[in-house]
């Protein structure tokens, strides 16, 4: 896969993927926070054959998804997504877990590591979840930041 960025000056930037078949998805950030989204087959280089114009929080709904915060198959076994030096994990809170009980304001988060989301059994997602939100049991965080950063937060649970 490679990566392009443009600036696009009084604009935003305008990023172009080419994935391995050549097909290329073109996703210009717009300072407004709208985003268009355009899917080029491998050899069309005119016109996409699909456009979308999402706004701010479809576009975070749907890199959510992709990044697989919403959802992470267990057919892939390890939880764990490279984004370059950062990472992706899932950490469950188990019972007699020091997270139990604990208010997300109150966690002691290691520089680099970010806590993107709780995802609570049988509640909707919670993300970006705000200090006030209390962990319980069976919470599943989903946090992200460097491989160090991550296995420290790990490791202060």
């Amino acid at each position: 896969m490679k990566v392009e960025e443009v600036v696009l000056p009084g604009v935003g930037r305008k990023y172009t993927i080419t994935v391995k078949s050549g097909d290329r998805i073109v996703i210009v950030v717009h300072s407004s926070g709208k985003r268009e989204l355009q899917y080029f087959e491998a050899g069309e280089e005119d016109e996409p054959t699909v456009a979308l114009d999402l706004t701010d929080e479809e576009a975070r709904e749907l890199g959510a998804i992709l990044a697989g915060v919403l959802f992470h198959p267990e057919a892939v076994g390890d939880t764990r997504s490279k984004l370059g030096a950062k990472v992706i994990e899932w950490v469950k809170v188990l019972p007699g877990s020091k997270l139990a009980g604990k208010r997300v304001g109150d966690l002691a988060l290691p520089p680099g590591a970010h806590l993107l989301a709780v995802d609570r059994p049988g509640a909707p997602l919670i993300p970006h979840p705000g200090p006030d939100v209390v962990l319980e049991v069976g919470d599943t965080l989903v946090v992200a930041g460097s491989r160090e950063a991550v296995e420290a937060l790990k490791g202060s649970f």
